[in-house]
């Protein structure tokens, strides 16, 4: 009887070494999904963040637009004067919701939003996010401003201006509160 040599793998052979080549592949593959979604959920927060200011700084602007055009000066401005503007952001509890575009200087009530929604479009020629021009981003930001006027009940000229930015992503709504207290 003679013996013959085996050269080659068996099934068992084979089915190992793709089990292992599968593990080995698997690992970086997932912690590379992983960094990716961090990357995407970190990006929607910066333009959150950055939507969120960008009204902050709009409502200081109308503000100090108000405020000088009224007489105001380096010792203030008139008391009635400096929200002057901002009237359907403006009430006493804060619950008056509208909508500010920085991009074409308007200011509005929510129910009068000129976007379905109140969905900020991004403009990408341009690089702003805006109520007017552009297109919808994947996102689909939603900025909310309230201003309580004289929220002590001891100052006119005291006010606390809250904005919320509220977006869609793969994992549901997010939100992004700012509150920030403006003083005359």
């Amino acid at each position: 009887m003679t013996s013959k040599n085996k050269n080659g793998f068996t099934l068992i052979e084979t089915l190992v070494a793709v089990l292992l080549l599968a593990i080995t592949i698997t690992g970086p593959l997932t912690i590379a999904s992983k960094g990716l979604t961090a990357t995407m959920v970190a990006k929607d927060q910066f333009i959150g963040f950055y939507l969120a200011q960008d009204a902050i700084e709009q409502v200081r602007f109308l503000r100090d637009s108000s405020c000088l055009a009224s007489g105001g000066g380096p010792t203030g401005c008139p008391s009635a004067s400096w929200l002057s503007g901002l009237g359907s952001c403006v009430s006493a509890d804060g619950s008056a919701s509208c909508y500010i575009d920085s991009v074409q200087g308007t200011v509005g009530a929510w129910a009068s939003c000129p976007t379905s929604s109140c969905i900020l479009n991004y403009d990408s020629g341009n690089k702003y996010f805006s109520y007017t021009s552009g297109s919808r981003s994947a996102q689909q930001f939603i900025r909310i401003v309230k201003i309580q006027n004289d929220p002590a009940g001891a100052s006119p000229d005291e006010a606390v201006v809250t904005v919320e930015v509220n977006w869609s992503d793969r994992a549901g709504i997010t939100r992004v509160p700012i509150k920030v207290r403006e003083t005359r």
